[in-house]
């Protein structure tokens, strides 16, 4: 059917008022939660002199705001070197020594008795556990019965393609069989932790860092920079190094777009 103007009535439709109206209401934040989520959640559930456990902690940055806004005390456990230096420097230039112990280890070893812990806190780190289980297993042994366990993770979905997973599956670090929801969710009920609260995020902190900082427009310029010099980065670099920032970089556009779908979740033992 066409138009009496002679155009395909569709395309009077898309270039129609109410089009660019949607695309003007497009342009109005939600006003989405951020990361401050999980900060906040983990507080509620933190008295002052309680006992964290950062399992995977990085450069120690979430645990000692979490230290700091919670009169509470903190163990950053991490596997890799540059982390572990990274960690005791923040540590000590927020002057809490005295209150947060960085240690090398892995989360499937932890060496503390059972339930030494009123907090666990596991920000992207489930991704990369190869002994997942072992892993989950040990998070809950050092639990207290009261205490509680918060993971935030991603999950692949069924808009990831096959190509594109095979991509991700090229990232160095991730293990894929841990960005399936069920295998993660199986691996909390073997460990016996009972999820209390689960929280899809979805795009949420995606749009507030975006608003703010824009990082997943920086990753397109990086990835677009990546590419063009692909023969330079692999002579300099290596292959495997040229794959793992490829992949990582998809990761933040993968969140907005649906294919990743980011995931916070409160546990406590059964």
């Amino acid at each position: 059917m066409r138009s009496d103007q002679g155009r395909p009535d569709g395309v009077t439709r898309v270039y129609s008022e109410q089009l660019w109206g949607l695309y003007a209401t497009l342009d109005r934040s939600l006003d989405p939660r951020g990361p401050d989520t999980m900060h906040a959640m983990a507080a509620s559930y933190i008295t002052p002199g309680a006992l964290i456990l950062d399992a995977g902690c990085r450069d120690a940055s979430h645990l000692i705001r979490l230290v700091q806004a919670t009169g509470s005390r903190g163990v950053g456990v991490d596997p890799v070197d540059v982390h572990i230096e990274l960690a005791r420097a923040a540590v000590a230039r927020a002057g809490l020594g005295q209150r947060i112990e960085i240690v090398q280890g892995v989360m499937q070893q932890l060496a503390y008795p059972d339930n030494h812990f009123d907090l666990v806190w596991c920000r992207d780190v489930v991704e990369v556990v190869a002994e997942l289980q072992p892993a989950l297993n040990e998070a809950a042994r050092v639990l207290r019965p009261t205490g509680r366990m918060l993971v935030y993770t991603d999950f692949v979905t069924d808009r990831l393609e096959p190509d594109e997973r095979a991509m991700l599956n090229r990232h160095l670090a991730n293990v894929p069989a841990n960005l399936i929801e069920s295998n993660i969710e199986r691996a909390f009920a073997g460990a016996g932790l009972v999820v209390e609260h689960k929280d899809v995020i979805g795009t949420e902190w995606r749009e507030y860092a975006e608003e703010r900082t824009h990082p997943a427009s920086q990753a397109l310029l990086r990835l677009a920079r990546l590419r063009r010099q692909r023969a330079r980065v692999v002579a300099e670099y290596g292959e495997d190094i040229y794959e793992h920032v490829e992949a990582n970089l998809h990761w933040l556009v993968y969140q907005f777009l649906g294919k990743l779908q980011p995931t916070l979740y409160l546990l406590r033992r059964a």
